[in-house]
């Protein structure tokens, strides 16, 4: 019985992929450790969207080898450098996210001959006959779809997670009832690209709607991350209408300069964006909305800039991710001659971060006096006395006491916390 450590980097898709392999690991006799120094087999799963993640997985590769560990690396990292991280990161495994199916055969091969392997072939969307849920938990990631047609030309995925990948929606409603039976009232679809989620008969909104239709315990549906050009008008009425789907969109904006968004290859306008995000706000009242923006891309002049921040002054975000661009190996940005200083990136990256702030700080006091039904999901990591929970718009508050993951519980947000609702419970839950 092999030991085997597993090591995430990167997003919501990665820690499923993770989750996934583990499993699959285990099944055939591998027995995982939470200590990866008690580990023959360490696994590392990488992510190529920023530069810091990619050092901080190859770093961590090249100290395990100095343990004399089998190193595996995985993911998208993996798929883009493939043969290279052999020497780069002295792996003896690199698997690429659409061959993981082979990933057992790969490691005992390995053990085998001695032989160090490059597997980045297209086996499709990895998945295991069943999954098992872990004692207490409450919430799951589903993958509905993989890969992206887009190719904004800032953007590695396209690169590493290949072209767009439907699952069927039968099998993804299966999969959720499934996971239901087993106790899960969370689930989370996930995708490159969610709602370009097309099976060939099925679009995003009907597999929405199937899910609503067929799960009968399962008190919220989320899904991330959608693009804008792709949001239509019928997945918005969808989540409206629904009881289950969480009133959260997650709607990327990147730059509020249509200049800087055609050279992006985003596929849409700073008008077309506010439009769609005032409409979304209009027929779902309660949604929050977050974004993701990158500040300095090449070319972005001040007055672009500005645009940016107008659209964030408009549309009031209740969450940002914010980076400063760094330019991704291979992408067509990353060839731009006009590339912008860090330290005029720096300083716009706090502009934009204060901006954001303001309109995040808006929403919360609005939110003070009114009641919300939350799912506890842990102890605060900032103050233990208090838990933290999400709202049905995905909002994250806290309460005072230390509830059991998984607990629902209704109350009226009395005050903040810095940006944090602090709710009121309408009656006492037992504590853990």
């Amino acid at each position: 019985m092999k030991r085997f450590y597993i090591k995430t980097f990167g997003c919501q898709m990665n820690e499923l992929d993770s989750e996934l392999v583990r499993q699959k690991l285990v099944e055939e006799g591998f027995q995982e450790v939470e200590d990866p120094s008690r580990a023959e087999v360490v696994l590392i799963n990488t992510c190529a969207v920023r530069q810091k993640a990619e050092e901080k997985a190859i770093h961590f590769s090249r100290q395990m080898k100095n343990l004399n560990k089998t190193v595996v690396m995985m993911g998208c990292v993996a798929q883009v450098r493939g043969q290279k991280l052999h020497e780069v990161a002295r792996a003896d495994v690199v698997i690429g996210p659409r061959s993981y199916e082979k990933i057992v055969d790969v490691i005992l091969d390995l053990e085998r001959k001695q032989t160090r392997r490059s597997v980045c072939e297209d086996l499709g969307i990895f998945r295991l006959k069943r999954r098992k849920v872990g004692p207490g938990e409450f919430s799951a990631y589903i993958s509905i779809q993989q890969g992206c047609d887009n190719f904004c030309t800032f953007c590695v995925v396209p690169y590493t997670r290949g072209r767009e990948l439907s699952r069927p929606a039968r099998e993804i409603v299966r999969e959720a009832i499934d996971l239901e039976e087993q106790g899960i009232t969370e689930i989370t679809l996930l995708g490159q690209n969610v709602d370009s989620y097309f099976d060939g008969k099925y679009d995003f909104a009907d597999l929405l709607k199937m899910l609503e239709d067929n799960l009968r315990y399962v008190k919220r549906i989320k899904f991330t991350s959608p693009n804008p050009r792709d949001m239509t008008f019928k997945v918005i009425k969808t989540i409206a209408e629904s009881e289950r789907v969480v009133r959260w969109i997650h709607l990327p904006l990147q730059a509020g300069s249509t200049r800087i968004l055609k050279r992006m290859n985003r596929g849409y306008t700073k008008e077309e964006y506010i439009w769609q995000a005032l409409m979304i706000r209009e027929m779902i009242p309660d949604v929050s909305i977050t974004t993701d923006i990158i500040v300095g891309f090449p070319g972005e002049s001040e007055e672009d800039f500005e645009e940016t921040l107008d659209v964030v002054r408009q549309v009031k975000y209740d969450g940002a991710y914010m980076f400063i661009y760094s330019p991704r190996p291979g992408t067509p940005a990353s060839f731009f001659p006009d590339q912008i200083d860090y330290e005029t990136k720096n300083r716009r990256l706090r502009r934009l971060i204060d901006t954001v702030n303001e309109g995040i700080v808006e929403r919360r006091k609005a939110m003070i006096g009114r009641e919300y039904e939350i799912l506890i999901e842990g102890p605060s990591k900032k103050d233990p006395a208090y838990s933290v929970g999400k709202t049905f718009s995905n909002i994250s508050v806290v309460v005072k006491g230390i509830y059991r993951p998984g607990t629902y519980m209704r109350g009226k947000v009395v005050s903040l916390k810095g940006h944090t609702p602090i709710l009121q419970p309408f009656e006492e839950k037992e504590a853990v």
